[in-house]
């Protein structure tokens, strides 16, 4: 029942999917709007975002990259007359820094900002504390201790909210589907 999904690694048309469009198939039986970026091309890997509202001006953009092109979605959804700037991306090995900052120039000025994803770096890393100097993490806003045998220091997967978005509950869930724990967010509306 959630309102906006981001997906990472979601890549279609692609022999170790199944030829599947997993996102189609997401979007279609869960009645949602999405937006699937990059197209799938040897060195990406496909993000989506999927949404119950509808996503306004939806783009895809690339960041400075070595080895695997990278890349995330952005786009704007309104909800109850308060618009929402959405992000969703999957950075490189590591979370390269100039990745990082790329993402905050796109974000710079905007308010009610939900930057999620499989950002790659740790809550330790300079690509946090850069992070933090203008977002919060959702996590630390509204955590609870997450599923047993997942190390909250090497979270990974967040999700960033502008100062004042009043988070209601955070939690890691490790499910089978992933190698990845999946990180719920219950964001208050205004």
């Amino acid at each position: 029942d959630a309102d906006i999904i981001g997906l990472q690694e979601s890549d279609t048309a692609r022999f170790s999917g199944g030829n599947a469009d997993l996102v189609r198939t997401l979007a279609e039986g869960l009645d949602l709007h999405a937006y699937y970026g990059p197209r799938t091309v040897t060195g990406t890997f496909g993000i989506a975002l999927l949404s119950r509202y509808p996503l306004e001006d939806p783009r895809t953009f690339y960041m400075f990259s070595e080895g695997e092109q990278t890349a995330a979605i952005q786009a704007e959804i309104t909800i109850e007359g308060t618009r929402y700037h959405v992000l969703v991306t999957h950075l490189g090995n590591g979370g390269p820094l100039i990745q990082q900052q790329q993402v905050l120039e796109r974000l710079a000025g905007q308010q009610n900002v939900i930057a999620m994803g499989d950002f790659n770096f740790r809550s330790s890393t300079e690509q946090y504390a850069l992070t933090l100097q203008t977002l919060q993490d959702a996590w630390m806003l509204g955590g609870e201790t997450p599923t047993a045998g997942l190390d909250p220091q090497r979270r990974i997967d967040h999700v960033f909210v502008s100062p004042g978005t009043s988070v209601h509950a955070a939690t890691y869930l490790d499910l089978p589907v992933s190698d990845h724990p999946a990180l719920l967010v219950e964001i208050e509306l205004p």
